[in-house]
């Protein structure tokens, strides 16, 4: 009889490796988040010529890549990684996985815009419907990193399978 191959185990990935790629996620979130933030912004401004539209965004590009990367950084780095690997997120692969991120993220990202509100209501309340659009704007934003995230993951794990043949 002929023996078959054993199906590939699915990866486990250890703690650090887990961080460095959020790190490699944060850099690769932050400045997708910040040029896409910034140009959505430019082109809902009405009346403004075509050389200062692009004055103001490189003028607010260094502001924006900042205020993104203190937004994706700690939950990127320090928080997500951990928990996704204290829920088994982390282990498998494929479009499971996938998924598992992107609910994983979307509710740690909203989470944290939520008691961002929480504390800071008391001291400037924000207008109505601005809450709900910045809620889903932070699940939107985690939901990119998880996606970016999965895909550097499966990359490494496609250069290391290739590597072991």
């Amino acid at each position: 009889m002929a023996s078959q191959d054993a199906p590939p185990s699915a990866p486990s990935h250890s703690l650090l490796l887990l961080m460095l790629m959020g790190l490699l996620s944060v850099t690769i979130s932050a400045f997708i988040a910040a040029t896409t933030m910034l140009a959505l912004s430019e082109g809902q401004i009405s009346g403004t010529t075509a050389g200062s539209a692009v004055q103001n965004y490189a003028d607010d590009l260094p502001t924006a890549v900042i205020a993104a990367f203190l937004w994706f950084l700690p939950m990127g780095i320090f928080i997500f990684p951990p928990t996704a690997k204290f829920l088994g997120a982390a282990s498998g692969s494929g479009t499971l996985r996938l998924l598992k991120f992107v609910f994983l993220a979307a509710a740690m990202w909203c989470l944290l815009a939520e008691a961002i509100y929480l504390v800071l209501s008391p001291l400037a309340p924000a207008p109505p419907g601005v809450q709900r659009h910045d809620l889903i704007s932070a699940a939107l934003s985690g939901v990119l990193f998880a996606i970016v995230y999965d895909l550097l993951l499966r990359r490494r794990d496609y250069l290391l399978d290739r590597s072991r043949r």
